[in-house]
């Protein structure tokens, strides 16, 4: 019989999102070939896929409905396995690996600022599974009061980024 995942730690932060993104990484590979980027690659991901959530080379951008907020809600959990599924509470979920060789997880906003943030996480090989809500109704008016959640639990293989849920109202904004 196998034990239910347990949360170990989890942490309430307020990131910057600016230009309708977040950065979230630990370490990111920039590569050799200047005309490359890790940012470029991981929002073209994000909007091909369809996921609103890409990823490149160790960068993972989070594509937020509102164009900024310098306090978005962000919370940080780490299990020791993969959590128990509460997709319909959400607007958008995704799930995807992410590493953290040296420990640390960072978000930063797009366009270059000094609003970057950070939480603390073991070294390590994750799954992650990023969750967002409060989006809003386009059809409506209505402002977005967009919150999310990561949850990290370790990861023995690599596994390709899955939707588990979409926002119907992307490039409605």
């Amino acid at each position: 019989m196998t034990s239910a995942a347990e949360m170990i730690s989890a942490q309430d932060l307020a990131v910057a999102a600016d230009h309708g993104q977040v950065y979230i990484y630990s370490h990111v590979d920039w590569g050799d070939d200047p005309n490359t980027s890790p940012y470029l690659e991981a929002l073209a991901d994000a909007k091909d896929s369809r996921r609103y959530v890409g990823a490149s080379r160790g960068l993972v951008d989070l594509i937020t409905p509102g164009q900024w907020n310098w306090k978005t809600p962000m919370r940080v959990e780490i299990w020791t396995g993969e959590p128990p599924a509460d997709t319909s509470e959400w607007d958008n979920e995704v799930d995807l690996d992410f590493d953290a060789p040296t420990g640390g997880i960072t978000f930063e906003p797009s366009g270059g600022t000094e609003h970057i943030s950070g939480a603390s996480l073991p070294a390590g090989r994750y799954r992650m599974r990023v969750s967002g809500r409060g989006f809003g109704d386009p059809s409506t008016n209505t402002p977005a009061a967009d919150h999310y959640r990561l949850r990290l639990w370790p990861r023995l293989q690599d596994s390709p980024a899955a939707l588990r849920r979409s926002w119907p109202h992307w490039g409605s904004r």
